[in-house]
């Protein structure tokens, strides 16, 4: 009730009332018939006025709801985008949590047998002198033996022929030659280094 035209239409309202209740006489009612008459046309005028700030007030309410249905449709939308985002990112972590879960199992497994085979390579007894030396010496020369299988092989990759000529002639695959190739190259790096 702080509003002026609340207090305008109860004032109004009152003097309807008491234009009312008072005794009509002949000379009162020319009195009494322009003042009513100018009351009700206040009244249509303030109605009138009352009116349009309620529709203006309509107006801006609709205008307000619309940009409020903008806002919530937007933020739904980034909700729903960041709900679709968190499910996707909690399925990565599981995958992610596994595939970290049987690496450590591999690992586990590898560090156990690598220690069955210290426990049991220090089971034997070490070669010494001699002995050490002839099981070296296989080793040696089975880099030899690696040319010396494939000496047909080096003596076209010696001449400067392709792998994929090689291969043709030797009737392997182009991936095969150059496993040997390089599988000597490896070979000739450690003897060199010996």
């Amino acid at each position: 009730m702080n509003q002026p035209w609340v207090y305008i239409v109860l004032i109004g309202l009152i003097i309807i009332v008491y234009a009312k209740i008072m005794p009509r006489t002949n000379g009162s009612k020319e009195l009494q018939g322009p003042t009513i008459g100018e009351i009700e046309e206040t009244m249509e005028h303030f109605a009138a006025e009352l009116e349009e700030q309620n529709e203006a007030l309509i107006r801006q309410l609709a205008e307000t709801t619309r940009e409020y249905d903008a806002q919530s449709a937007k933020l739904a939308s980034k909700i729903d985008m960041l709900e679709k985002q968190s499910v996707h990112t909690g399925q990565e972590i599981a995958r992610l949590s596994l595939a970290n879960e049987e690496l450590q199992k591999k690992l586990e497994r590898i560090t156990e047998w690598q220690q069955s085979v210290l426990q049991n390579a220090a089971a034997f007894p070490q070669p010494s002198g001699e002995a050490a030396a002839a099981v070296e010496e296989p080793q040696a020369s089975h880099g030899m033996n690696i040319k010396k299988r494939y000496s047909e092989l080096f003596s076209m990759y010696d001449q400067g022929k392709s792998s994929d000529y090689i291969a043709k002639k030797m009737g392997m695959n182009k991936g095969e030659v150059s496993l040997i190739i390089q599988l000597a190259k490896q070979e000739e790096q450690l003897n060199v280094q010996k």
